[in-house]
């Protein structure tokens, strides 16, 4: 397995890949608000994920299914996956937390893929991501497009804030480190 930084990792992915990446989480949250208000608001928390999880998906298959050099890999039992051969990283969309793990019950390759392991299909050393979204307390705003790479722990080893195209800065990078620091208790 490849021992990359985080920023190694999304200069190695690109910034290109990463503004694309943080569109289609955007795209899909902005399509699930698009959905009737009454529908909405017979939606709990978890088909919230779920259907945002669809749209993003969606959008994700409509940009890149025949991209060359991004594979899309597909495993029973829902885990959807991204391969970018050049920079040698996969992708899974989600739901996050501030610290960018995600938070529902994982399945099998889920955990597998968490903590950084082989899968089926999909051998090491590709360093396995999680791009995705932390809504507000409201579940309706995004405080942040993040990409997190996680470790099979309760937090992952790093996660980049996706600076939005608005807020940038000319000459910086478009990602920035937030990371949760540990404390004098540990986490």
């Amino acid at each position: 397995m490849p021992h990359r930084t985080m920023d190694q990792t999304l200069v190695a992915l690109g910034e290109s890949a990463v503004d694309e990446l943080a569109e289609i989480v955007r795209v899909g949250h902005t399509r699930y608000m698009g959905y009737a208000p009454a529908d909405l608001l017979e939606l709990d928390v978890r088909a919230q994920a779920a259907c945002t999880y669809c749209q993003m998906h969606s959008e994700a298959d409509r940009r890149l299914i025949d991209r060359h050099g991004i594979r899309p890999i597909d495993y029973q039992g829902g885990l959807k996956l991204w391969l970018y051969d050049a920079a040698n990283v996969v992708i899974r969309l989600k739901k996050m937390d501030e610290d960018g793990k995600s938070s529902n019950y994982p399945t099998k390759q889920a955990r597998y893929y968490d903590a950084q392991r082989e899968l089926p299909g999909l051998p090491l050393p590709p360093i396995r991501l999680s791009v995705g979204y932390w809504l507000d307390r409201t579940g309706q705003i995004i405080n942040r497009v993040q990409i997190a790479r996680p470790n099979g722990r309760r937090v992952p080893t790093w996660c980049a804030a996706i600076v939005p195209p608005e807020q940038r800065k000319a000459g910086e990078r478009i990602w920035i480190d937030v990371t949760r620091q540990r404390g004098f208790g540990g986490l």
